[in-house]
């Protein structure tokens, strides 16, 4: 780096011994979200804003930037910013003298940049905003992640995960109400991340936003074919980001009312128009585990995940997305419904269809059923 001062302006040039741009890349490189390197796994994977945003502040500054360079050898940057006294007069206080500078060099120095993998981001807390819907953002930039936290922080419970890898982790540890990713990340990217939260019985439900500068109509078309649920491409607005996530968890919210609506009992494929989706398979997979252990008054929520083979905190995420329902309010609701079925069919006496589908309190079961259905099992029977 260089600094120079001549009688009008401050020049300071940065050079470096890089990997160059491309001649007909230097046009476009102060576009914002522009990035030179389009490659989907690159190590570092920066946001395309550095660049746009010294030219806006070197503009504010009345002055201009320019940059050489040459593929293999490098780049150099160039920013001069006026400081005669004509072009800043109106700033300066009338009895101020003005000090005149002549052409010498204030700095020349070699600096080394090095990357910090160590860096720290935040992430929530366990206790953190535990009524709120959890976002996960999967993205490579520290930036960019803060950025999209700063978005959705106050609303939601936000999760961060720096690479495909770690994001599935996180979805199968927090089973996420939304994931936003990002495309273009190292080890896994965006493509290989949603294939897999897609094809994984746990977190097939989730929703997940795609955002990414690389928007051609084959990207969009790939990442839609592997499950993504929207696709944003950059620059976006904050604005537009916070409407789709919404659209998104309302069609979430849409499906949890129609099984609600079906009730328990109901088979959702028997109500599909078309094929069984993935998560009317898992639903009428829950419906049997729980028909198997309709009896046994000691079923429980671990049962019930081992069953499924899930871990109790991926089971009651993934039934209260789909259902709106704890683990516990399901298969209370299921064994309410069966016995409502008993009682119309005259299937035996009221404490005898209690105990058969595991109330072991006859009293307790007069009142959750009277909730359930507004009649007490004697009025129904």
């Amino acid at each position: 780096m260089r600094v120079d001062y001549t009688e009008r302006d401050c020049i300071i040039k940065i050079k470096d011994s890089g990997i160059g741009i491309a001649a007909e890349r230097l046009p476009v490189i102060f576009d914002r979200f522009y990035q030179a390197d389009q490659g989907n796994n690159r190590n570092f994977e920066g946001t395309g804003i550095g660049l746009a945003l010294v030219k806006e502040l070197v503009e504010v500054l009345r002055g201009r930037i320019e940059v050489k360079s040459e593929l293999g050898k490098g780049s150099t940057f160039v920013v001069t910013l006026p400081c005669d006294a004509a072009t800043w007069r109106q700033y300066l206080n009338k009895n101020e003298a003005v000090r005149v500078v002549e052409k010498t060099t204030i700095l020349e120095q070699t600096i080394e940049y090095q990357t910090d993998s160590s860096v720290v981001e935040g992430v929530g807390g366990v206790g953190a905003g535990l009524d709120f819907p959890i976002l996960l953002i999967v993205e490579d930039n520290p930036d960019l992640r803060q950025y999209v936290r700063g978005i959705f922080g106050e609303r939601y419970q936000v999760e961060e995960a720096q690479d495909g890898d770690e994001g599935l982790a996180k979805a199968f540890e927090w089973v996420p109400d939304i994931v936003i990713c990002d495309l273009m990340m190292p080890r896994l990217n965006g493509f290989g991340f949603c294939q897999a939260l897609k094809t994984d019985p746990r977190t097939n439900h989730i929703p997940v936003v795609m955002l990414t500068a690389k928007a051609t109509l084959e990207d969009r078309l790939e990442g839609l074919a592997l499950g993504a649920d929207d696709y944003l491409a950059k620059p976006f607005s904050p604005d537009e980001l916070q409407i789709r996530v919404q659209n998104l968890l309302r069609q979430r919210r849409v499906l949890q009312q129609k099984y609600a609506q079906n009730g328990v009992l109901t088979s959702p494929s028997s109500v599909a128009e078309k094929e069984p989706s993935m998560d009317d398979v898992f639903l009428e997979k829950a419906l049997k585990v729980v028909e198997r252990y309709i009896s046994d008054s000691s079923f429980d929520v671990e049962t019930f995940a081992e069953a499924m083979s899930m871990t109790s905190v991926q089971l009651r995420r993934k039934l209260k997305a789909l259902t709106d329902q704890t683990v516990t309010v399901f298969m209370r609701n299921y064994r309410l419904e069966k016995a409502a079925e008993l009682l119309q069919s005259r299937a035996g006496t009221v404490s005898e269809i209690a105990y058969r589908v595991g109330f072991e309190s006859l009293p307790y079961f007069s009142k959750v059923f009277q909730e359930r259905f507004g009649k007490s099992p004697s009025e129904w029977h």
